[in-house]
């Protein structure tokens, strides 16, 4: 059976009018979205700053560094970042040259006062077995010029004479007895200072431990970790500790701030999906300038401050030396908005 299409008819649609209109009304909505997202994106970012001050932190916690008083090498390396570790735990074995010059030096001191006792006591021992026969020959010299002395017949170059070996005699006496006396006074000193050289040894062998690095306290090894075979002068950190316990952030504040934040603001912390309600527990005296790798078309405001963050007691934090973003909002209102549409997202 023919139909016949009347394409003049009102109520039948024409079929490249309808693809035209859709089409149309595609690109429409398209231009459209287009549009209200720049529009969105500009009232975004222009009117963010009047809503919150937004800054970089990191997550941080109290560090205890571990380093040696000397230039040492790194021999090996029993611990990885992120482990746990107990006081008393042996975190490397390093090797010092320097020590090792140390203790030569310390050992040549005492060889040099070994030397100087036996000297001394030499010296001690002849100046006492000669002081008796010294002292003998004394009074003999004494007696024979007392009789010179009431003799009339003798010369005066006899006289001169006697007199003479009497004062070297005298002499001789005082000079051992005050060797004598010199030497046991020297003896005393020197055992003095070979045992404080002695005491010195053992300290700086004991700080050394044989070159065994232990952990002083529990904690978590940081990022900043030796490499075996890696050389490190005086006071460069060998590992470093951090206490898990005792875990805050280091906010970085932008200069360009509406409000000034104060001790006891309630702020959010963004890592990742995150948000984390916290606290500012102190605003510290100290500039500091945070310079991380920033995308294109965003701020670049130089910190000049640091704030310091606490988490709830509840809450759990992120890792340490993680980088996330601080939020504070100006009003408690718009504060309580955001959180409570965290969580209602479950991004808390």
């Amino acid at each position: 059976m023919d139909l016949v299409i009347n394409r003049l008819d009102p109520n039948v649609p024409d079929p490249v009018e309808s693809r035209r209109r859709a089409a149309g009304r595609l690109v429409r909505i398209a231009y459209g979205t287009s549009v209200f997202g720049v529009l969105a994106f500009f009232v975004i970012y222009f009117g963010a700053p009047l809503v919150f001050l937004s800054g970089p932190g990191t997550v941080s916690a109290p560090p205890h560094v571990v380093s040696l008083p000397y230039i040492v090498q790194v021999r090996s390396v029993n611990l990885t970042p992120g482990t746990a570790v107990k006081a008393g735990d042996e975190i490397g074995l390093v090797r010092s040259p320097e020590h090792d010059s140390i203790a030569a030096t310390y050992m040549r001191a005492l060889a040099d006062i070994a030397s100087r006792r036996s000297e001394l006591r030499v010296r001690a021992r002849i100046a006492q077995e000669t002081l008796e026969a010294a002292k003998a020959y004394r009074e003999v010299t004494e007696l024979a010029a007392e009789q010179i002395e009431q003799s009339q017949s003798a010369s005066m170059t006899f006289r001169l004479e006697m007199l003479r070996e009497r004062a070297a005699a005298r002499k001789t006496v005082i000079s051992q007895e005050a060797e004598i006396a010199e030497a046991i006074t020297q003896l005393a000193d020197l055992d003095e200072f070979s045992q404080q050289l002695r005491d010195r040894l053992d300290e700086v062998d004991r700080n050394f431990a044989a070159g065994r690095v232990l952990a002083p306290v529990d904690g978590i090894v940081s990022t900043n970790l030796a490499n075996v075979g890696q050389s490190l002068v005086a006071g460069t950190p060998i590992a470093e500790i951090l206490d898990p316990t005792d875990v805050f952030v280091e906010w970085h504040i932008p200069s360009a701030r509406l409000v000034e934040p104060k001790v006891g603001n309630e702020v959010l912390v963004l890592f990742g999906s995150r948000r984390i309600s916290a606290r500012i527990v102190d605003i510290l005296p100290v500039s500091s300038v945070y310079a991380p790798n920033r995308p294109l078309l965003t701020r670049d405001s130089p910190a000049t401050q640091i704030a310091r963050i606490r988490f709830a007691s509840d809450a759990v934090p992120p890792p340490l030396n993680a980088t996330v973003y601080v939020r504070m909002f100006y009003a408690n209102i718009v504060f309580r908005s955001a959180a409570a549409l965290a969580r209602a997202l479950g991004l808390q």
